[in-house]
């Protein structure tokens, strides 16, 4: 088949808009590719920008957390410290004021003997 035939042949079944798209898709491919990998990267860093942002957000909640937490776990150490810093200082005031000979008159405090 030569392509005159061919030519008649497309002619006839699809016309004259045949031709043109044939011609037309022969001319303009390389355009039509780079217009398409043009969307295509578009629409990429759409979803890389807003997968970016919604990460960004995740760790900015994450960090809003930890910090309540820190807080939380700050203000239950100082509240354990100061309960073991009252035992401590009732601990020592016992151990001052006990008397360590056994019948003694001036015993702090009297235990009866």
């Amino acid at each position: 088949m030569t392509w005159e035939i061919a030519a008649s042949i497309l002619g006839t079944l699809g016309g004259f808009e045949t031709i043109k798209w044939v011609v037309n898709y022969f001319a303009n491919r390389k355009t039509s590719s780079r217009i398409a990998e043009a969307e295509a990267d578009t629409s990429e860093f759409h979803v890389l920008q807003e997968t970016n942002l919604f990460l960004q957000q995740q760790l900015k909640e994450k960090e809003l957390r930890f910090i309540e937490q820190t807080d939380r776990l700050r203000k239950t150490q100082d509240e354990l410290f100061q309960e073991r810093e009252k035992r401590h200082k009732a601990e020592l005031e016992l151990v001052t004021k006990r008397c360590e000979v056994k019948r003694c008159p001036n015993r702090e405090p009297q235990n009866g003997y």
